[in-house]
């Protein structure tokens, strides 16, 4: 599923068979995760701390080496375990870290400043977005796929 605004949620919500109670709780679930601030998490996995987790990197594909497929970048099990943990809880999919930001497409990178702000390059300047609402009703058109985690957050069933 897509990053939708919320009316075309509801009117999404509406075509499916379900009960009134069920109707009113994804549509509250989705209300609330909209009006969430943007955070470094959403996008790229981060620590506990809220710090950037370093993506694995492998070198190569597969056993041939001698590296039986384990990443070269970590020096222990719990650092892969905390990497892919942290990989469950990311909401957008197609969101990656790199050594400027952050990229899917047009997005530049996601700054620090009280909080977590999103920056689109633009011609003339950047658009900054704080909270998910924010991005979703941009005039833009990122078409952003939520992840498994956001839609069971939301009370989805794939």
């Amino acid at each position: 599923m897509k990053l939708i605004p919320l009316s075309d949620f509801v009117l999404e919500q509406l075509e499916i068979q379900q009960s009134t109670s069920e109707f009113k709780e994804v549509v509250r679930n989705y209300t609330h995760f909209l009006k969430q601030p943007l955070a470094l998490g959403m996008f790229v996995p981060v620590n506990r701390d809220g710090v950037l987790l370093k993506p694995l990197q492998f070198c190569c594909s597969s056993s041939d080496c001698g590296c039986l497929g384990m990443p070269v970048n970590v020096s222990c099990q719990e650092e892969i375990d905390e990497y892919y943990e942290a990989k469950e809880e990311v909401l957008f999919e197609g969101f990656e870290s790199t050594y400027n930001g952050f990229s899917i497409v047009s997005v530049d990178r996601i700054d620090v400043e009280d909080n977590y702000r999103l920056s689109f390059n633009k011609e003339g300047g950047c658009r900054q977005y704080y909270n998910i609402e924010e991005l979703v009703m941009s005039d833009e058109n990122f078409e952003i796929e939520l992840t498994p985690s956001a839609l069971e957050a939301i009370g989805i069933k794939e």
